[in-house]
Order: structure tokens, then C-alpha cells, then sequence
């Protein structure tokens, strides 16, 4: 076994709740209701009804449940489903920098917790064990820059936290790792030019992948045992790097890291949204001549430097393309969901105005990365006068973190018309006393709406 596969299942393996400090306990929870939110808002989505339809053809020994229609699949086809829902509305948390959303993960994990009719304390650990592994593979190497999607992260790390749920031992551990990663180097071609619906399933895909890796290991199944530092394996790829050192001893957990989403769109649109929005009020949009938006390497690599962003024609460019957001926040005061329907994405005021925008990667910007997500807007008026916004820390970051109130409203937002205020009461209070169900399945039952689709 080379040498950064037993370091990382050595990790994986061996944490236990016990080992977990009250912070990491409550950032797991505050994030699996963010992500429940995220998934009940995007439960109509196209997307969403295409991979319930091929879940809902399977059966299983073992099943687990959709959210909110709770009709049964085979755990990993679950997982997919239920993934496509939490990533549709592009909401769900974020690393920065391109690192992708390790909050995917949890399609994964719930649909291990509860085919195994695992405790709350069990899905808490592996929750735990499976963003250390994510956030420390970003800060190890960015796997994007050699062609790569970021859900090369969520394969590896959801399979960690889920042979974590299934109880593997050492060696089906490492085996589960392997099986993640060997067949399943996803490509970043799913995050360039035209987006198409794949940018939001790819998550749920990884999390499907992963949960049947873990299935093969507890089978019996082997897998390479050099599958980083061996003859064409993850560093042949990506890169030779180093894992970073894990939390514990003094070391934070890395949970509290991950950052938080308040508008539906790429992370690096979040501070050119709330840019906009604060000076919205001083700006008339017929009076505007120019608008430029600085922002730092990833960010206009994301989002603002392919010509398809200033002609976006899905949802899923819209709302990659920081043209566009910020010419919505400008005309609407607002970014929804609402924001990226058909008709609001060819809207002519809003394509007249959005070849008025310049992206332009700041160097000195890129100085103030990865620790703040910084945007510079400046809006030129006909007149001659300017109106400047700058944002470093957007709402959700750790350096200006959402509070438990915040993250309450998200669910109760995104389940308005799909659960009552009595069921996201009951949701909420059991995402709060996590540790205390005896079967994660009490969670999914509680998301059962009214209407099914």
C-alpha cells in the first residue's frame, strides 16, 4: 500500500465520535441542514426528476429512500438522486478557488446511514471524516489545473465516510479508496464553455461511485494498492503533492471551512452579487456606460473569461457567468431561483446591459487567495461618475459565517409549498439532536412532501 493511501485510511479508519470536539459536532449539523435545504429546492428541477425516474426502477436488499417522495432504490442509485437534488440550484457550500462542493458528499452518506440503519453518531463521524478528506485533497492539489473536476475530491472522500458507516475494516477500507478513485477520474470538460445539466449531476455521480466502490470493498473486492504514487496512478495525472496533516492534536477539523451560499450560483458570484446589491440603490440601469468587475484568478477563469458567459442560453452558464449575475442583481435587486428561468436569461434589457460588463482577473487580488473571495465592481456612469463596491468576505464565509438563524430560514425558504411549518419544526429539531436518533432513517422520513413528482 503506498504511502499516502495508508495515511489517509489510517485517518479514516480510525476516528471515532469520541475523538470529535463540540465545534466540528455542530458544523457537521449546521451543514447537513444547509444541504437539506438545498436539496428540497431543488427537488422540481428537471435534473432532479430525470435521476429520481431512473432510482425509482430499482429495487434492493438493502434499500434506501429518496428525499421527499421516500420511494425506494438501491443505495447508490439513492445517492445519485438525491445528490442531483442538493446540487441543482448550485446553493450548497462551496470551498473556493474551483475546489467544487463537499457537501455532495452527503447524498452518499445518508444513503449509507440508512441502509445500514446506522445512528446519528455514526453519519456525524463520517460526515467529519469525509470533509477532512475533501478540504486536505484541495489543499493538496488543485486538480482542476491539469484538466480534472473537482468531484475527483468528493469520490475519494465520500467513499472514506461512507466504508466509515458500513463498518470496513483496514484493508476493505483502503480497497473502497482505491475502487473510488481508480475508475472514476472525472473530467473538468463538464465546467467549460455552454454548461449543461451534467454541471449539477456530477456530484450526485461521484456519490453514486463512491457508495459502490464501498459495496465492492465489503464484498471482497480488491483494488490497486498504489493507486497515488504508483506507475500511472493519481499523481501520474494531477501531480506529485503532499497530503497536508489531518485535524487533531491542537489541529482544527476542517468542516468549518467549507463556506456557505446564500445566492444560487457559482461561489465566485457571490461577492460580485453582493457587490451589486449594495450600491444597486445609487445606480439607475439606463444611465450606466461601463461596469468592471475585478476579481482573482479562479474566479474569472470560472466565471467570466470564455465569450459564452456574456451570451449564456442555460441555466447552468447563467449562473456560471459573473456578466450575468451581476447584470440580474443590477435589474432585479435580487439573485434567485427565479433568476435563471428561460425567460429572464433572454431577457433584451438584460442582454443589452450585460455587453456593458468587463471581468478582469487583478493580480493583486490573487494575493488576498484562497483566505477571502474578493471583488472589486466599479459601474461608470454616462455622466462621468463612478460608483464603487468592494466585498472580500461573503456572506457564508468563515470570516463572515452564516449564523444557526440563517441557515433555519434556507430550509424554511426552500421548503416553502414542499414541507409545512410543522414538518420543517420536526426537520430541524431532529438535525439539531443528530446525535441522539438511533436511525438516520427518522431524518428521511421526515422529508416526506405532500405532492409527489
Amino acid at each position: 500500500m503506498d504511502a499516502t493511501l495508508k495515511r489517509i485510511t489510517d485517518f479514516a479508519w480510525q476516528l471515532n465520535y469520541g475523538d470529535l470536539p463540540p465545534v466540528a459536532i455542530r458544523e457537521c449539523k449546521r451543514r447537513i441542514i444547509d444541504t437539506l435545504a438545498c436539496a428540497l429546492g431543488g427537488f422540481d428541477a428537471q435534473p432532479s426528476k430525470i435521476a429520481r425516474a431512473i432510482a425509482r426502477r430499482v429495487s434492493s436488499e438493502t434499500p434506501a429512500r429518496i428525499l421527499g417522495t421516500l420511494e425506494l432504490s438501491s443505495p447508490e442509485l439513492a445517492a445519485f438522486a438525491n445528490g442531483v437534488m442538493m446540487r441543482y440550484l448550485d446553493l450548497n457550500d462551496a470551498t473556493g478557488s474551483g475546489g467544487g462542493h463537499p457537501s455532495d458528499m452527503f447524498a452518499a452518506l445518508l444513503a449509507a446511514a440508512e441502509s445500514t440503519k446506522s445512528d446519528g453518531k455514526t453519519l456525524i463521524t463520517a460526515a467529519v471524516i469525509a470533509y477532512e478528506l475533501y478540504l486536505g485533497f484541495f489543499a493538496a492539489i488543485q486538480v482542476r489545473d491539469r484538466g480534472w473536476d473537482h468531484v475527483v475530491y468528493t469520490v475519494l472522500a465520500a467513499a472514506a465516510g461512507a466504508a466509515k458507516i458500513m463498518k470496513l475494516d483496514h484493508p476493505m477500507t483502503a480497497s473502497a479508496l482505491s475502487l473510488a478513485l481508480t475508475p472514476n477520474m472525472a473530467l473538468e470538460v463538464a465546467r467549460r464553455g455552454e454548461l449543461s445539466m451534467w454541471k449539477g449531476c456530477a456530484g450526485g455521480n461521484a456519490s453514486r461511485n463512491a457508495l459502490f466502490a464501498v459495496q465492492l470493498a465489503a464484498e471482497g473486492m480488491t483494488a490497486p494498492e498504489s493507486v497515488f504514487e504508483g506507475e500511472n496512478g493519481v499523481w501520474n495525472a494531477v501531480g506529485k503533492f503532499d497530503w497536508p496533516p489531518f485535524a487533531g492534536h491542537d489541529r482544527p477539523f476542517r468542516i468549518a471551512d467549507s463556506r456557505m451560499k446564500f445566492y444560487p450560483c457559482v461561489y465566485p458570484g457571490q461577492s460580485p452579487v453582493e457587490a451589486t446589491l449594495a450600491i444597486r440603490s445609487q445606480v439607475d440601469p439606463h444611465d450606466i456606460e461601463a461596469i468592471v468587475v475585478r476579481t482573482y484568478r479562479s474566479a474569472w477563469y470560472e466565471a467570466g473569461s470564455e465569450p459564452v458567459k456574456w451570451a449564456p442560453t442555460t441555466r447552468e452558464t447563467a449562473d456560471h457567468s459573473i456578466p450575468f449575475l451581476v447584470c440580474a442583481a443590477l435589474l432585479d435587486g435580487k439573485v434567485d431561483a427565479a433568476t435563471f428561468s428561460a425567460e429572464r436569461i433572454s431577457d433584451p434589457r438584460l442582454r443589452s446591459l450585460i455587453h456593458k460588463v468587463q471581468v478582469i482577473h487583478d493580480r493583486e487580488l490573487d494575493k488576498l487567495q484562497p483566505s477571502r473571495n474578493p471583488c472589486r465592481l466599479e459601474i461608470t456612469l454616462k455622466n462621468g461618475a463612478k460608483k464603487l463596491s468592494s466585498v472580500d468576505y461573503a456572506k457564508g464565509h468563515v470570516k463572515n459565517p452564516a449564523s444557526d438563524k440563517d441557515i433555519e430560514v434556507k430550509l424554511a425558504s426552500m421548503s416553502n409549498g414542499l414541507l409545512s411549518p410543522a414538518q420543517v419544526t420536526e426537520l430541524l429539531d431532529m438535525c439539531w439532536r443528530l446525535e441522539e436518533l438511533d436511525d438516520v432513517g427518522e431524518l428521511i422520513s421526515a422529508m416526506r412532501i405532500g405532492r409527489q413528482k
